[in-house]
């Protein structure tokens, strides 16, 4: 939660992209995913297929609808 409050907290003072890079949380996220053994490969898969439909065929495909 700190790390996410610290890049929110640059991003909203805008203190400028060096900055907001070096508060980015990409590099947690993957050690993260390397502990659980999950290969990036797997998360640029299911990224590239929610970018091939729209927010609300993405919601609706992983039954989030949020009507």
């Amino acid at each position: 939660k700190k790390e996410r409050a610290e890049l929110c907290k640059t991003v909203g003072q805008n203190e400028g992209r060096k900055r907001t890079v070096s508060e980015m949380v990409l590099y947690h996220s993957m050690v993260l995913l390397a502990a659980q053994d999950v290969k990036m490969a797997e998360v640029m898969e299911v990224l590239r297929a929610r970018f091939s439909q729209s927010g609300v065929e993405d919601e609706n495909s992983r039954g989030r609808n949020s009507s």
